[in-house]
Formats: structure tokens, C-alpha cells, sequence
């Protein structure tokens, strides 16, 4: 008997169906079947899927085709790139270059100075000027390096050197009481903007003040101290003054040798600035 019911087939239930219930054994209990759909797919319709190109290919091939068709375009293109490319090292390589021939060419200019020229590009000038003018080697070697100066200027025009080579031309010759042709030098460099721009017009004043145009240099420090900061504001608020009181405007100066006082309290040259305060008297 037991062998007669393990035989026994349990039906399964056709699709759209609902799954009828099935004896369980003799307790009479009951469970219910869901019947297993499982499609099959031929080997033919696997290779097909298999077969099928993805994304990355589909566009990759466009490209490679689009480009085959505009071969001659796509090779003018690149050449154009490569020559670019090309042309800027060769620009960037021969801009070392000049660079460095500049700066050896400068650096002979000013070795040729006599030591007691005035060769700084800081456009460290003094207002104490000589009575006496300068002995003829000193102004032969001082003449003989602005020569060089004026030919690092004018050989090597848009370079950083050039102007700075004004700039040590026009302190040398400021240095030999050549005022005016000094001043032909540092007006050029000075409509540079920069740090060597600054010093040109520093020295500018200093050359204007030595030129007796004090009303001009008052205009020069004016600016220079609007537009720098730190020490170099501190220096060109001095010259500004010491400007002033060589335009015989005494009232002004002591002003600005105040306003040096109350910018620049912890400055160095505060005493120095407060005995000329004193000293500018109408």
C-alpha cells in the first residue's frame, strides 16, 4: 500500500490555472503547487545576443568611420596642432635664450662702472650732491658702461634686462651730474609698471629735484607713494616732502613729515624725519 501511493503522479497544474490542492498523506492536510515556467532559448538566439556590439564599440566605430571619411581634414587639423605645438617650445626656447644672453650682456655693462657710480637698480640716490664734478676716469669708465647699458636697451627690447639697463644707465649718469640725459633713460623706463618701473620713477624725482623742477618731482613722489607700500612708501613719503620744501612750500611739508609720522611710527627714519619737520620752517 505504501508503495502505491509513493507511485502515485501528482498532477501539476496547466498554465492560467489555479494550482489545485494536493493530499499530503492520510492527516488529510493539503498544500498547494505553483507550477515552474522555464523558457527556452536556442543556441541560435544565445549567439545572436551574444553576438550584438556594445556601446563602447557601436561609438568607437563611428569615430573610426567618421574619421576615415575626413581623412584629409583630420590630417590638416593635426598638423596644425603639431606645428603650434612645435613653434611654442621653439618660442620658449629661444625666450631662455635671449634671456640669458641679456643677462650676461648686463652684467658686463655694469662691471664696467666705475665702484663709486651709483649702479644699484634699488634707485639709491642722494639728494647731497657733489660741488665738485667727477674726476675724468670716473667719467670716462662711467660713459663708456652707459654705452654698454644703452646697447643691452636697445639689443634686447622687451626684455626684463633692457629696462633695468636704463634704469643703472640713468643712476650712472645722475651720478656724473649729467641730469638730462639721465633723464632720458629713467622717463622710458618709468612707464613700465613693476618693481623696476618704481625705481625709474624714484630715480626720475631725484633727477628732477637735482634739474631744480621741483614742482615735477612733487607729481613723481606723489604717485609713487600712492601706488607702493612698506619701506618703499615710507622712502617716497620722505622725497614727497623733501619735493615740497624744494618748491618752497614749506606748510605742506611739514604736512606730509607729519603724516610720515602718524603712517610709519615704528620707522627707522622717524627721528631723522622729525628733525626736518622742525627744520621746515617758512
Amino acid at each position: 500500500m505504501a508503495d502505491e501511493e509513493n507511485d502515485r503522479e501528482v498532477p501539476s497544474t496547466p498554465p492560467g490555472e489555479e494550482p489545485s490542492e494536493v493530499p499530503a498523506g492520510e492527516s488529510g492536510a493539503t498544500f498547494s503547487r505553483r507550477p515552474v515556467i522555464k523558457k527556452r532559448r536556442s543556441r541560435k538566439e544565445r549567439h545572436e545576443e551574444i553576438a550584438q556590439p556594445d556601446e563602447f564599440v557601436e561609438v568607437g566605430g563611428t569615430i573610426v568611420d567618421w574619421l576615415i571619411e575626413r581623412g584629409k581634414i583630420v590630417g590638416v587639423i593635426l598638423g596644425v596642432i603639431v606645428v603650434g605645438l612645435l613653434s611654442a617650445a621653439i618660442l620658449r626656447t629661444l625666450d631662455t635664450s635671449e634671456q640669458a644672453e641679456a643677462s650676461a650682456a648686463l652684467f658686463a655693462a655694469r662691471a664696467a662702472l666705475p665702484t663709486s657710480a651709483a649702479t644699484s637698480v634699488g634707485g639709491g640716490l642722494s639728494l647731497n650732491l657733489a660741488e665738485t664734478g667727477p674726476d675724468e676716469d670716473k667719467r670716462a669708465k662711467t660713459e663708456e658702461s652707459v654705452q654698454l647699458l644703452e646697447g643691452v636697451s636697445k639689443d634686447f627690447q622687451g626684455t626684463p634686462q633692457s629696462r633695468q639697463a636704463q634704469v643703472i644707465a640713468g643712476q650712472a649718469l645722475y651720478s656724473i651730474g649729467e641730469y638730462e640725459r639721465a633723464l632720458v633713460f629713467l622717463v622710458e623706463a618709468a612707464a613700465v609698471p613693476g618693481l623696476v618701473g618704481d625705481r625709474a620713477r624714484n630715480a626720475r624725482g631725484f633727477t628732477l629735484l637735482a634739474l631744480e623742477r621741483p614742482a615735477e618731482a612733487v607729481d613723481v613722489f606723489s604717485e609713487l607713494r600712492d601706488d607702493t607700500n612698506g619701506t618703499a612708501r615710507e622712502a617716497a613719503t620722505i622725497n614727497l616732502a623733501a619735493a615740497e620744501e624744494g618748491a618752497g612750500d614749506m606748510d605742506k611739508a611739514r604736512g606730509v613729515y607729519e603724516l610720515f609720522e602718524t603712517e610709519f611710527p615704528d620707522s627707522d627714519q622717524l627721528s631723522e624725519v622729525q628733525a626736518r619737520a622742525a627744520n621746515a620752517q617758512p
